[in-house]
C-alpha cells in the first residue's frame, strides 16, 4: 500500500513555509465546527482563525490522461467544508496545475463557491519529484488492484 507520507510532507511545507510568507500568520491543522453541528479537520487554519484552507496535492488526470471523476468529487468535497465554515478567507491550495485549472473552471461554471480563492503553490524541485514518484507508485498500486478485481 503507498504511503502517503510525501503528501504530509508537502503539507508541513505549505503550514510552515508557503502560507505564513503569503499571509504573515501562522498556521497548523485544525478541527473546526461548522454550520450545524458538525466538525471537520481543515488542513491549514490561520492563528487568528480568520483565516481557514484545504490543501490538494492530487492532479486532476487519472493515468490515462483524462479528468478523474473522483478526483473532481473530492475538490467539490473540499470546497463544501470550507462553505459550511465561517471564515474572513477561505482557500483551497493546490499543488498541481492541472487541478488549479479544473478548479477555476469549475468555480467559473458555478459549481464551486465564489468565496473561495484557489491558489496553485509550486512545491520545492525535490518535494515535486518525490511527490511524482509517490503519484506514481500509488496510479500502479490502483491499477493493479483493479486488474486483479475483474
Amino acid at each position: 500500500m503507498s504511503s502517503s507520507h510525501v503528501q504530509r510532507e508537502c503539507e508541513k511545507w505549505l503550514l510552515d513555509f508557503w502560507l505564513p510568507e503569503k499571509f504573515g500568520l501562522k498556521f497548523e491543522k485544525k478541527r473546526l465546527k461548522m454550520q450545524g453541528r458538525g466538525e471537520f479537520e481543515f488542513d491549514a487554519v490561520s492563528f487568528d482563525m480568520k483565516i481557514i484552507g484545504n490543501i490538494s496535492t492530487a492532479s486532476a488526470f487519472t493515468h490515462r490522461g483524462s479528468f478523474g471523476s473522483g478526483k473532481k468529487s473530492k475538490l467539490r468535497a473540499d470546497c463544501l467544508m470550507l462553505a459550511l465554515c465561517s471564515a474572513e478567507k477561505k482557500l483551497m491550495i493546490l499543488t498541481e496545475a492541472s487541478m488549479h485549472e479544473l478548479a477555476i473552471r469549475e468555480q467559473a461554471d458555478g459549481r464551486l463557491p465564489l468565496d473561495i480563492e484557489f491558489h496553485h503553490v509550486e512545491l520545492p524541485a525535490t518535494l515535486k519529484q518525490k511527490l511524482a514518484i509517490s503519484q506514481a507508485e500509488a496510479s500502479m498500486e490502483n491499477r493493479g488492484t483493479s486488474q486483479r478485481s475483474t
